[in-house]
Parts: structure tokens; sequence; C-alpha cells
């Protein structure tokens, strides 16, 4: 079933941007730990880090709610067979 691969290899790339999010997220993460150590937590540079983060979270989920759902499509669908017992 070269579909059923196909999916897979979709769902491993969604994971890899996942990865990729993440790198993202702990780089803002980490900017905004030196703006909290400086005490400048109420600056735009800091309002504007917090935003990203809350868009980069929203992406990571996404990332990976769709590599979930792909890497375990054909698990999760019904068969004939399961539906006539």
């Amino acid at each position: 079933m070269t579909f059923k691969k196909e999916l897979a290899e979709l769902g491993a790339e969604y994971f890899e941007t996942a990865e990729i999010i993440k790198g993202r997220i702990a780089e803002r993460l980490a900017k905004l730990r030196v703006l909290r150590a400086a005490g400048k937590m109420l600056t735009d540079e800091a309002y504007i880090l917090k935003s990203e983060l809350n868009t980069l979270y929203k992406e990571y989920n996404d990332a990976v709610s769709t590599a979930s759902y792909l890497t375990k499509y054909y698990e999760s669908r019904l068969t004939v067979e399961s539906l006539l017992i």
C-alpha cells in the first residue's frame, strides 16, 4: 500500500517540523529569561516574544496533532470485519 506509506512519511515530516518549532520556542524562551533577569518584562521586546511564543505553541501543537493523526490513520480506521462483529 503505497498510500499508507506516504501518509506515514507525511506524518514523519510533520514531526520533524514540530521539532524545528520546538527549537524556535527554546530560542524565544532563552531571550525572555534574559529579559526577566534584567527586569525588562514590561518592554515591547518582551511583549513581542510572548506573542511569538503563543503563536509557536499553537503551531507546535497543530504539527504534533497532525503528525499523530497521519501516522496512526490506518490503525484507527474501522474495517468491514470489525463492523460485522
